[in-house]
């Protein structure tokens, strides 16, 4: 690309929204088509993790290091990885192939490929450091402190909180629970190309519900764009079912038919199979999202065994920092998301 022409691409549109670029921007028939957002690891990345889990056997996985977990051979190609979803594409999904983990090295699992990764944050007011993924029997839609991943029921697309988010299947459902994933940055793009009076509606601020989870002192709902630009690229923080249950509250101002018309045309792009990845996460596999540049969702499932059934859908998940990561939104610091970020992480907006 020439100098001009780079400028040119460059140059926000009538409406002042510069398009997103690079490697974030991404369809799933792409993904699809070439498999890049699936890496299986061979013999001998298998053996470097097993030996890590024999190293730490019976050991609580709260205390572990990034050096009580080497990696050994694992090491580089897990780095490549690391830079993949903080920089590059920030989605992939690491096929172990340990399908038969006890839920005690499925923690340790995950806790110790997480100290390669960032630093553990919080997810919930309790501190909760890895979070249990699974049915407890609630409905979202019934409590107001309750939050989707606790019950069975779909995931409309969204993101979470921290830099990053890893989610680790031990068990997946019999019937259902299908990941979706989908770059923010292309859908944004997606919405300027048709309707850039309603990308920038959604440049302007939405009132989200935030279930019970919001930092000390700040009130029960959060107030902010879907879509932020600041330091040069665009940010994401959506939740559309938080969103609806917001407008509940009659303190809430009503969504305008413009915020709704994007909203909607949100879910219809999130719907178009061109545009989102569809996948079955199996057993042993590690997701790794990029929460500033890709929402994810799951469809609906059902358990078919009992309270304790072998079969009972089960993922662990954590929150990570990167220290020293990218400059967010200054709006971001009151988020329950993203707030902790901007003090336990050398972050600057």
């Amino acid at each position: 690309m020439t100098e001009a022409n780079d400028a040119t691409a460059q140059r926000p549109d009538a409406q002042g929204l510069p398009p997103a670029e690079g490697p974030s921007c991404w369809t799933g028939a792409a993904l699809t088509a070439s498999g890049e957002w699936c890496v299986r690891l061979n013999e001998q990345a298998r053996d470097c993790l097993r030996a890590a889990l024999a190293g730490v056997a019976g050991r609580d996985p709260l205390t572990l290091t990034a050096r009580d977990f080497p990696l050994g051979a694992f090491q580089e190609t897990f780095t490549g990885l690391r830079a993949e979803v903080i920089d590059g594409r920030g989605f992939v999904v690491l096929r172990t192939g340990f399908d038969d983990l006890s839920e005690d090295d499925a923690r340790r699992l995950l806790w110790g490929l997480g100290q390669h990764l960032g630093i553990p944050q919080k997810q919930d007011g309790r501190g909760t450091l890895i979070h249990d993924v699974r049915d407890t029997g609630v409905k979202y839609d019934r409590d107001d402190d309750i939050r989707v991943y606790q019950t069975n029921q779909a995931q409309p697309f969204h993101n979470d909180g921290a830099d990053m988010v890893a989610l680790l299947c031990r068990r997946q459902a019999p019937n259902g629970g299908r990941s979706l994933a989908i770059s923010a940055h292309q859908l944004f793009n997606e919405i300027r190309a048709r309707r850039p009076d309603l990308a920038r509606v959604l440049t302007e601020p939405f009132h989200f519900d935030a279930r019970g989870q919001q930092l000390p002192g700040r009130p029960w709902f959060q107030a902010l764009p879907i879509y932020q630009h600041h330091g040069g690229r665009w940010f994401v923080l959506h939740k559309r079912h938080y969103i609806d249950l917001a407008q509940r509250a009659p303190e809430i101002p009503r969504l305008t038919t413009a915020q709704t018309e994007a909203l909607d045309l949100m879910d219809t792009l999130c719907d178009d199979p061109a545009l989102h990845l569809s996948f079955e996460m199996q057993p042993g596999d590690l997701g790794l999202t990029n929460n500033f540049t890709v929402l994810h969702a799951r469809t609906a499932f059902r358990d078919d065994g009992g309270a304790e059934g072998a079969e009972r859908r089960h993922m662990l998940r954590l929150w990570l920092g990167v220290d020293g990561g990218v400059a967010l939104p200054p709006s971001f610091r009151e988020t329950r998301e993203f707030g902790p970020l901007f003090k336990t992480t050398r972050r600057l907006a």
